[in-house]
C-alpha cells in the first residue's frame, strides 16, 4: 500500500493503492477536498460500470476496482480545470499492448464508485458503460451509447441521452419528459414534484416507476 499526499490550492489528495498480483486485481481510492469546485465531469469510456452517489461532506471520493491481465497498467485520473474536476480511468500514457491482435480493453474490467458533494453540476459521458446514480445534484447530464442508465431518487434537474441504452427512473415525484424514437416508454405517472427528468433515447426503452424516498 502506498500513500501520497498532495496539496494544490485548497485541494488535498489521498491516494491509496491495493494490489493482488495473483488475481490481477487492483483497488484504487482517491479523495479530494476542494470547496471551490462547482462541477464534476466523469469520462466513463473505459469503464463497464459506474456508480454516482452523494458524499456526506465537501470531499470527492473515487473508488476503482480494476481487474484483468493489464490491471497494473491502468490508472484513475483526477484533474482540475478552474472550478471543474475531471475524472477518468484508462491506461498509463506509456502503455503498449503486447498483443496487437487483441484489444487490451477486452481483457480488463474497470468499475468506479464516485461520491460527489451535493448540489454540484455533474456531467457523465461514455459509450457502453452501465451508470447508476443516486443523490441530489444542481444539474446532472448523462450521455451514453448502448450503456444503461438507472436513476434512483435523483434530484433535481436531470437529462439523460442514449443511443440504444435503456433508461430506468425510480422517483417519488417529479416532472418527466421522456421520448424513445424506436423503443418504448413505460410511465407509471409519478406524482408531480420538484425533480425534473428529460429522457431521450434512439432505440432504447424508458421506464419510469414510483418509489418511496430512500
Amino acid at each position: 500500500m502506498r500513500r501520497f499526499f498532495m496539496k494544490r490550492g485548497a485541494i488535498v489528495l489521498l491516494f491509496l493503492i491495493f494490489s493482488n498480483g495473483l488475481l490481477g486485481q487492483k483497488l484504487i481510492e482517491k479523495k479530494l477536498i476542494s470547496p471551490g469546485i462547482r462541477s464534476v465531469q466523469v469520462d466513463t469510456a473505459n469503464c463497464f460500470e459506474v456508480e454516482l452517489q452523494n458524499s456526506a461532506s465537501e470531499e470527492l471520493t473515487v473508488e476503482a476496482s480494476i481487474e484483468g491481465e493489464y490491471s497494473k497498467d491502468l490508472l484513475v485520473k483526477i484533474s482540475e480545470e478552474g472550478t471543474t474536476l475531471k475524472v477518468s480511468a484508462g491506461f498509463q500514457p506509456n502503455f503498449r499492448n503486447p498483443n496487437d491482435k487483441l484489444s487490451a480493453h477486452k481483457v480488463v474490467s474497470i468499475a468506479l464508485i464516485v461520491r460527489i458533494p451535493q448540489f454540484r453540476q455533474v456531467k457523465v459521458y461514455g459509450t457502453n458503460s452501465n451508470i447508476t446514480v443516486s443523490g441530489n445534484y444542481k444539474a446532472l447530464s448523462v450521455t451514453l451509447d448502448d450503456g444503461r442508465c438507472i436513476l434512483n431518487n435523483v434530484g433535481y434537474d436531470t437529462a439523460v441521452t442514449t443511443a440504444s441504452g435503456d433508461i430506468l427512473v425510480y422517483s417519488e415525484a417529479g416532472i418527466v419528459d421522456a421520448l424513445s424514437k424506436f423503443g418504448t416508454v413505460k410511465d407509471t405517472r409519478i406524482p408531480p414534484g420538484d425533480n425534473r427528468y428529460l429522457l431521450r433515447t434512439t432505440s432504447g426503452n424508458v421506464t419510469i416507476s414510483k418509489t418511496d424516498k430512500l
